[in-house]
């Protein structure tokens, strides 16, 4: 059992590997599309539904929990590791079961940032070759790295604003403000003004991020492109 556990958590070469990550990637980004829609004021008659699929969730997550808790040797390394933290503080609020944790729960979201570089691992464990096409598949990771950093800061944004905005009236579920953040990460968009002191305070944080996405969005293109450029070998047959 420790064996097989071994395989499907911590060795990227194998296959069991890509099958578990794939599957955990999968319900994470299922939990985290139902934690952003129940807050929709709309979608309210499909909560039972939201809540199912949370609870599933859950239940998966703490099953990985305790596999990772299982298997590594001291087991206080991944207890007090960032992602080992990460991973405690997503379930916790669904046992806790009391206030608003919404914002927690959001933190599941690191999750997939913590998948897609397992997986890119995985395929630098390949690229031995140096092929082309495992090259090009490499960059396509970390694009999708770079995707799943932008959505977690909207999301993190998105629901500090609804959390700070709810109450008066100007951001009234989490996909609002996502999109509030998005105009903001861009730049030269209006958006609305935002009503309370910490909302206030966030528009300028935002700002920064969006700086700060830029940023890293330029030098993930420039390392793409400095690659091919240098590149001695063909990238068509």
């Amino acid at each position: 059992m420790k064996q097989t556990l071994q395989k499907a958590l911590l060795q990227p070469n194998n296959t069991l590997y890509f099958l578990v990550s794939d599957f955990l990637a999968v319900c994470t980004v299922v939990s985290i599309i139902s934690i952003v829609l129940e807050t929709v004021p709309s979608l309210e008659e499909y909560q039972k539904v939201f809540t199912i699929i949370e609870y599933t969730a859950v239940f998966i997550f703490t099953a990985e929990y305790a596999a990772r808790l299982y298997i590594h040797k001291p087991k206080r390394s991944y207890v007090f590791s960032f992602f080992g933290m990460i991973d405690l503080l997503s379930i916790i609020p669904s046992f806790v079961g009391v206030g608003n944790f919404t914002f927690l729960k959001s933190a599941r979201a690191i999750r997939l940032i913590r998948l897609l570089r397992m997986i890119r691992l995985a395929k630098l464990s390949h690229t031995h070759r140096r092929d082309p096409e495992e090259t090009l598949s490499v960059f396509a990771l970390n694009v999708a790295i770079y995707i799943t950093l932008l959505l977690f800061a909207l999301l993190c944004m998105g629901t500090f604003m609804y959390l700070a905005e709810e109450q008066v009236g100007t951001i009234m579920s989490i996909p609002a403000g996502m999109w509030w953040s998005f105009k903001v990460f861009m730049g030269g968009i209006p958006v609305d003004t935002p009503l309370t002191m910490m909302g206030s305070i966030l528009y300028v944080f935002a700002r920064f991020v969006g700086f700060l996405l830029l940023g890293v969005l330029l030098g993930v293109v420039g390392n793409i492109f400095r690659t091919l450029l240098l590149s001695k070998k063909p990238l068509s047959r």
